[in-house]
């Protein structure tokens, strides 16, 4: 059986750790290892790490770094932001029947997960629907302003289509409204200060980025009250326990780096996704872009191969040494199709087709070159069995 070095085109899953980031966590795992809540010196250097980590992340997305609050990853983050806010309403007018809450249609499941909890707890939760390429339907809000609560991831995982933020948050009543965003995948690859979109809490993950894996944060104006997760006197009292000292350091350090190259790598990597493009239709067989190159994460191809089932394309594309998935790894071995083509308006089976290919930091031409000619080859010699 022939043998290929690995090509990984799958960094929305998740990225490596980067050196840099490992030197700057290194110190931390046994040399200053001290609890951050510590009132001694080694404490008070192990709190100092922290505070550095806070402005570097602040620094990342444009907000103060008061409003950063550091967890284990964005899912807690989402919850944090989408239950303790429901909490909080819940506890100050005890009529959670009347509260008005909008989702978008292509959430991350953890994001539905939230919205089904305040609907199982009273609240009138509705879709905000999206078009046919992946972007919310803004004019959703034209005919009411009035919302408690509403989320809009800022670029889709499975996709990568970028919404229009700025778009809803004019439509919205930002004295009453609590404007969530999931920027898991946007923050370190596209540029912007989403504190001047009109947003109000802001989700984020190191291991996105090239961050440690089980840290994250919140972004919260913290004029607008939630109910913490976990009670405790940490971050400020919106999320108790031990701080993750290494891995916030780690946080810190990837969102220093990728606000340093971030212009650089967008556009190397929009020019590496527009190479494997390429490359794919010239396989010689019908292949659908999804998202149009003008609203789409840099690093992000997601097609369809009409007839082909992408998890069997991945699967196929696996014994070749190419990475890549069929929707986001949460989902991997779903029974049903992707909830977010559908959203968009594609039929079951087309919804079964997407194959998402997302490159990264450590991708080359001369790597996706060699990808496009493995993916040619497999479509000369396979694709007649694997449909």
């Amino acid at each position: 059986m022939e043998q290929y070095c690995r090509i990984y085109l799958d960094f929305n899953a998740t990225t490596p750790v980067r050196p840099e980031v490992i030197d700057a966590m290194r110190p931390y795992w046994r040399d200053n290892f001290a609890n951050t809540a510590s009132r001694h010196s080694a404490g008070q250097e192990a709190w100092n790490a922290v505070e550095t980590a806070r402005e570097q992340v602040a620094a990342l997305v444009g907000c103060h770094p008061d409003d950063v609050i550091f967890t284990s990853g964005a899912t807690e983050a989402n919850y944090l932001a989408l239950l303790g806010r429901f909490e909080a309403m819940a506890r100050k007018s005890k009529k959670s029947a009347s509260f008005r809450v909008a989702v978008s249609a292509i959430e991350h499941p953890c994001v539905r997960a939230c919205a089904d909890e305040m609907a199982r707890r009273g609240a009138v939760v509705q879709t905000i629907p999206v078009t046919s390429e992946g972007l919310v339907d803004y004019t959703f809000f034209d005919k009411n302003n009035k919302w408690d609560i509403v989320s809009v991831m800022t670029a889709n995982h499975e996709t990568g289509a970028i919404q229009p933020l700025a778009e809803i948050a004019a439509r919205l009543d930002r004295r009453t409204t609590f404007f969530h965003t999931d920027a898991a995948q946007w923050a370190g690859r596209c540029s912007g200060d989403m504190m001047e979109w009109g947003v109000t809490a802001v989700s984020l993950s190191a291991h996105k980025m090239y961050g440690p894996k089980g840290v994250g944060a919140l972004i919260l104006n913290r004029s607008v009250p939630i109910i913490p997760m976990f009670a405790g006197p940490q971050e400020g009292g919106y999320r108790g326990g031990t701080s993750n000292l290494p891995g916030i350091v780690g946080f810190g350090a990837a969102a220093e780096l990728a606000k340093q190259e971030m212009n650089k790598e967008f556009n190397r990597l929009s020019d590496l996704r527009e190479r494997l493009w390429n490359h794919l239709m010239d396989t010689g067989i019908d292949v659908v872009r999804t998202i149009p190159p003008d609203h789409c994460l840099p690093n992000t191809l997601h097609v369809r191969f009409p007839g082909l089932k992408g998890e069997r394309v991945v699967d196929a594309l696996n014994r070749l040494g190419i990475c890549c998935a069929s929707g986001p790894a949460c989902t991997s071995g779903a029974s049903e199709p992707s909830p977010v083509l559908m959203a968009m308006g594609l039929s079951e089976e087309e919804a079964w087709e997407g194959v998402r290919f997302s490159l990264g930091k450590d991708n080359i031409p001369i790597e996706i070159n060699e990808a496009g000619y493995r993916i040619n080859r497999w479509v000369r010699e396979n694709a007649s069995r694997v449909a």
